[in-house]
């Protein structure tokens, strides 16, 4: 595990230490989306105190979140269904390999059968 750090982050003008094992760069995102969804908040032309400013982003950013999660799991269900299908297609192929190898076989019995019997006429 990294090691831990402080940083002192800037939320809708007022500053917070924060511990952290991330890098600085990181973190400075996570400091300008959160402002970003606080900004967003308060431009709603409803006038908010700061700490409904900061849960209205809050929850925007959770809901954000939950649709992420949501389409990560979908995701994750159709990558299960193609694995499935594909194994699937593999075990049909191996299938349609061995009737193709066995039909190669009944042909070249059959050919050698015809030459046997044109060479025995």
């Amino acid at each position: 595990m990294a090691d831990k750090s402080k940083i002192k982050f800037t939320i809708n003008g007022k500053t917070y230490t924060l511990v952290h094992d991330e890098t600085e760069d990181y973190m400075r995102r996570i400091e300008h989306y959160l402002n970003g969804k606080v900004a967003t908040a308060t431009k709603s032309g409803i006038q908010l105190g700061e700490q409904t400013a900061v849960v209205m982003a809050s929850i925007s950013i959770i809901d954000e979140m939950f649709k992420v999660q949501k389409n990560f799991n979908t995701l994750k269900n159709e990558i299960k269904r193609m694995m499935d299908e594909y194994d699937k297609l593999k075990l049909e192929k191996q299938e349609l390999e061995n009737q193709l190898n066995e039909a190669d076989k009944k042909i070249e019995s059959l050919s050698q059968q015809l030459l046997l019997a044109q060479h025995n006429r």
